[in-house]
């Protein structure tokens, strides 16, 4: 199946998709992005995620000379030259070409779908704590250099990604937000996170049949939870099995959790752009 890319206004096979040299995302990491999913040719939560990519373009004070609509647009595209059911779009900006490799210039603007699949859900997650804080935690910058470099001992340790923490306090995985249930009552960190639309969504059906806490996580209490999951786009709600040598089971509240948001992707999907017929 050929696939496709966007590019600065065109879209073109994406073996044909480059970027020069001087370009500040390979110079200097500058840039952010942003990924959501289509599910049968529709796309999911597509305004959320349209909203925090152009808060992180307007944190990162990056201008490009296009309207949502053009954006939206432009990945419906992209997914109508996608024959797979399941597509992980990918939006990123970069500072643009720098003659002195240093000061952002006009961005470069790019998007790309490829096809991926659902872990099942009762196959559950292994972290590794991490002390570790995201740089500019608020933005979804290119930077992911510290949980790349810590995958040779993730694959030692057969775990699945890292949970960071910084002085007794929980954030956030690389790629996904944490919840943990105690007591029957759903938390989630409140600091020191990129706020996901997964996690959103998650915290608004949560709400409507539990108690919710959005507060400081600290380890003690990731330590001594009932049942702990993450949240994210590719991993809808993902449990998790085991934080170095603590065990947990796979919950009622998180199963009741992720088959509410399969229904509210359902309803989504149900009145998201129609893309095919």
């Amino acid at each position: 199946m050929k696939a496709f890319a966007y590019m600065n206004g065109e879209i073109l096979p994406l073996a044909d998709a480059r970027l020069h040299i001087t370009d500040l995302g390979l110079l200097r990491g500058y840039g952010i992005f942003d990924f959501f999913k289509s599910i049968d040719g529709k796309p999911i939560f597509i305004e959320d995620h349209l909203d925090r990519f152009e808060r992180s373009m307007e944190l990162m004070g990056l201008d490009i000379p296009h309207t949502r609509a053009h954006l939206r647009d432009n990945i419906i595209k992209l997914i109508q030259l996608n024959e797979a059911n399941l597509l992980g779009i990918k939006l990123l900006c970069t500072g643009g070409y720098s003659e002195d490799g240093y000061t952002p210039t006009t961005p470069n603007l790019m998007m790309f779908a490829k096809p991926f699949s659902f872990a099942p859900f009762h196959q559950g997650l292994k972290l590794m704590l991490l002390e570790h804080q995201r740089d500019l935690h608020q933005i979804k910058t290119l930077n992911y250099i510290k949980p790349i470099t810590v995958l040779p001992k993730l694959r030692t340790l057969k775990a699945d990604d890292v949970l960071y923490h910084q002085a007794g306090i929980v954030s956030e995985s690389s790629r996904s937000n944490l919840f943990i249930v105690k007591n029957g009552k759903v938390i989630t960190p409140k600091e020191g996170i990129l706020l996901g639309v997964t996690r959103k969504h998650i915290l608004k059906l949560a709400q409507k049949e539990f108690e919710v806490a959005i507060r400081d996580v600290t380890l003690k209490d990731v330590q001594e939870a009932d049942e702990v999951f993450l949240t994210g786009s590719t991993k809808r709600v993902a449990p998790v099995t085991q934080i170095d040598n603590y065990h947990y089971p796979i919950g009622k509240i998180t199963e009741r959790l992720y088959h509410l948001l399969l229904e509210k992707e359902a309803k989504e999907s149900k009145k998201a752009i129609l893309i095919s017929n």
